[in-house]
């Protein structure tokens, strides 16, 4: 037994060896190669340019195009994802595509949303098209009272509608179909449909392949629908303009060498990729009043750091940091500002990896901070930190220091400032320590539970004590702090990646700009009732500084500075992590216990239908299973306080619900949430058991009881264990959600570590590791009792103690 431990130990070591080799090597050896993924759009229905042939395969002229554009081009990987026409700008806005390529044409509404491609790779014109019965042309005026068919949201059909708007006396009746070109037409010639309009190409392509004829009308004002020329469209941003100018050089030398031809003729018989000058002087000015493409800079913030940023009673982003990053936007050109939320710890890791350009959450300064990130050369607002406790004794006015507070609760965000304060305070004074209680909330809610008592104290700065005081009316003392700098430099700053100093400097101009003209202080007064927009003398000295030692300096890095992925770090952050490993056991075990022992007895009551109770389980089991973990888990935490006081007030009470451990409504979340589950597993297991068996029992004379004990659930424990061990297991990885109530589990360590080393993927892979292994040692436990259950059963029958049917009776 202990050599087949020894043997899958070290399997399991190799395993994750090679798991953590191959992140590294992807991480810095095939990213940097790999090609770009660029997601084309089409509707694969618009035969000859995109459809499927008869093998199913992808083709037509477009295709071939883009599939020589992709041979061409070695940044760059093209993939088609097919849709509804009416669909392809949506996905493009929505980011589900690249580009969109689908014989689209422009009109001033498309330039000024889209970036186009620099010239059609196309050149066709838009007919009216007829049955050819009397062989003669028509136009719009002919067609009065008549049917055309026509797709929605294309071209023809917005040329249509102001044609009729502008023409109530002869309107066309416009018959909108979500059909391909070649069936539209064809029920032209059918007769469904007495008219439509569709480019040349499209009308050849439907006689050949049906061996039909048709009548095209020229349109005198062809270009009201759209001008001759087909384009590939991009989204209006920095990477899509480089994209763009990537095609369209190819495409460029595809013309001058002739394959743009070749394919043209391919499809439609003939070159219809000329330009002539006019199409190449209309785009060229086109290009040069568009090519200021503006860059879209994404924000990340976490929304709930109110009056900095917040959410309002419409549901809009605004506050401090909203309004001076629209201001900015206003006076840089060439940028434009997208907001995406995430809680305080995720923000430096959506940096890391890109999801975000700079973070803007009311954050300071941190050596770890400096090193890795590149600031706004001074702070765009300054406050200071100061030490939050209730107000209950308002004799007290002397001001409380760290020493006044030993053993008293802190209530902090993890990776914040005041945490790395207060975990080197608790390190440097051992007989001074707080007690440091994480939590993963905003501002206000920390600030409110030290009046209610949750917490003995918070740091925060005096503007978020001010707003919640003014918000809730309520009271609370603030002391100051001596050594305010250890927590961080008074002053709030943009954070940058350390490559980003264009977006930094364009914006420290206009951030300059705005304190000269006074635009900064308005808006201080305006979310904080002052201007803490001043700088200091010292504070500008001092930011200089750091800025020159930046610029000129070298510095010495260790070996995991600058690198996107450190994977030495792992085995580190592991050896952390292990401690906290009890809690998470322990949190599971106790979770578990509690759903096996509820679940049980809630299946029963179901399964008997017991009057009130039923319906009450029922109730509960639906609210429970319809419900994120992570809700419950607040309401626990946050709502049995409030139910707590409710009856002190009315009855007059003294309870302290602020006395109750963080980890007891982690049981009693996780608890319930696993009882709701497990009751429907047991339900099902317990019918599961065949009753033939049950009646056997009981015509020998086995009670209710031994008949449940010796007959019902031995069966059902082997029809439920494997059901039991997923739940096991999806509670195991719940558990790390314990630590968004101030309960430190090893996903809270891994969180607090990388909120000091800023090693965010590194401490995500290692407890991801942790966790891993014990699924893997959860699941190997469960396939063990379910053979051993079948193991036991079989010998029950073997020897015939158990087995009813063989019973005489």
């Amino acid at each position: 037994m202990n050599q087949l431990i020894r043997k899958r130990s070290t399997l399991l070591v190799i395993l994750t060896t090679l798991i953590v080799t191959c992140i590294y090597f992807i991480t810095s050896v095939t990213t940097a190669h790999a090609a770009e993924t660029v997601k084309v759009g089409i509707s694969a229905q618009s035969k000859s340019y995109n459809y499927h042939d008869d093998n199913g395969k992808l083709t037509g002229f477009e295709i071939e195009v883009l599939e020589e554009v992709d041979q061409r081009l070695d940044d760059y990987s093209f993939t088609y994802d097919t849709t509804e026409f009416a669909s392809l700008f949506a996905g493009l806005d929505a980011g589900k595509f690249d580009v969109i390529a689908n014989n689209i044409g422009e009109k001033d509404e498309r330039r000024e949303k889209y970036l186009f491609s620099l010239y059609p790779y196309v050149i066709t014109h838009n007919v009216i098209i007829t049955n050819s019965e009397n062989g003669k042309t028509v136009t719009l005026a002919d067609l009065a009272g008549k049917t055309m068919g026509i797709v929605a949201g294309s071209a023809q059909a917005v040329f249509m509608e102001k044609y009729n708007e502008e023409n109530p006396d002869q309107a066309v009746v416009l018959q909108y179909v979500d059909a391909d070109a070649a069936t539209i037409i064809s029920d032209v010639h059918s007769g469904r449909y007495d008219a439509t309009i569709y480019s040349t190409t499209y009308v050849k392509d439907v006689e050949d392949t049906y061996g039909i004829t048709l009548t095209e009308s020229p349109i005198a004002d062809e270009d009201a629908i759209q001008p001759p020329g087909a384009y590939l469209l991009y989204r209006k941003d920095e990477k899509s303009l480089a994209l763009r100018n990537a095609i369209d050089g190819v495409l460029a030398d595809m013309r001058e060498d002739g394959t743009l031809k070749t394919i043209s003729e391919k499809y439609f018989s003939e070159d219809q990729t000329v330009l002539d000058e006019a199409i190449i002087a209309k785009n060229d000015a086109l290009n040069q009043s568009n090519n200021t493409t503006d860059r879209v800079v994404i924000v990340g913030t976490s929304g709930q750091t109110k009056p900095m940023d917040y959410f309002d009673d419409n549901n809009q982003l605004t506050g401090f940091e909203i309004d001076v990053l629209s201001e900015i936007e206003k006076r840089v050109e060439g940028i434009s500002f997208k907001y995406e939320t995430a809680e305080f710890a995720s923000l430096f890791a959506g940096l890391d990896s890109e999801k975000f350009d700079v973070l803007a959450n009311n954050l300071g300064e941190s050596g770890d901070r400096r090193e890795k990130y590149l600031f706004s050369l001074y702070p765009y607002v300054v406050t200071h930190n100061v030490l939050i406790t209730p107000s209950d004794n308002p004799d007290q006015t002397d001001d409380l220091t760290f020493d006044d507070m030993a053993g008293k609760s802190f209530g902090v965000v993890p990776a914040s400032p005041q945490s790395q304060f207060l975990e080197a305070w608790n390190e440097e004074n051992p007989d001074k320590a707080v007690d440091i209680q994480y939590v993963d909330s905003d501002p206000s809610q920390i600030i409110q539970d030290v009046h209610s008592g949750r917490f003995d104290a918070t740091i925060y700065a005096t503007t978020y004590l001010h707003d919640v005081e003014q918000t809730f009316g309520i009271e609370l003392k603030a002391s100051p702090i001596a050594d305010e700098d250890a927590i961080r430099p008074p002053g709030s700053y943009f954070i940058y990646r350390q490559n980003d100093v264009e977006l930094r400097d364009q914006m420290d101009k206009a951030l300059a700009e705005m304190r000269e003209d006074g635009t900064l202080a308005e808006i201080s007064q305006k979310y904080l009732g002052q201007d803490d927009t001043i700088l200091s003398p010292e504070l500008i000295a001092k930011n200089d500084a750091i800025e020159a030692d930046r610029k000129g300096t070298d510095k010495e890095t260790s070996s995991t500075d600058g690198k996107i992925f450190a994977p030495e770090m792992i085995p580190g952050i592991i050896k952390q992590i292990i401690p906290r490993l009890p809690i998470t056991i322990f949190m599971t075990l106790v979770s578990a216990m509690i759903g096996l022992i509820l679940g049980f007895l809630i299946a029963i009551v179901k399964i008997r239908k017991i009057p009130v109770l039923s319906q009450f389980f029922s109730v509960f089991v639906s609210f429970m299973r319809g419900t994120p973990q992570l809700v419950q888990l607040f309401l626990a935490f946050y709502g049995f306080p409030l139910i707590v006081q409710w009856f002190n007030q009315r009855l007059s009470l003294n309870w302290d619900s602020n006395a109750i451990p963080a980890l007891v409504y982690v049981f009693i979340a996780f608890g319930l949430n696993e009882a709701a589950y497990n009751s429907e597993t047991f339900r099902a297991a317990i019918l599961s058991v065949n009753t033939s068996e049950i009646e056997a029992a009981r015509s020998i004379g086995l009670t209710n009881r031994q008949t449940m004990m010796r007959i019902i659930l031995p069966s059902a424990l082997i029809v439920a264990i494997p059901n039991l061990g997923n739940s096991i297991i999806s509670l195991l990885k719940g558990t790390s959600l314990a630590f968004t109530v101030t309960v430190i589990d090893i996903m809270g360590r891994a969180r607090i570590i990388a909120g000091s080393n800023l090693r965010f993927f590194e401490a995500y892979i290692s407890v991801a590791l942790i966790y891993w292994v014990f699924c893997i040692v959860i699941e190997r436990f469960v396939k063990w009792v379910e053979k051993r259950l079948n193991v036991d059963q079989a010998e029950s029958t073997d020897d015939g103690r158990l087995d009813v049917d063989q019973t005489q009776v």
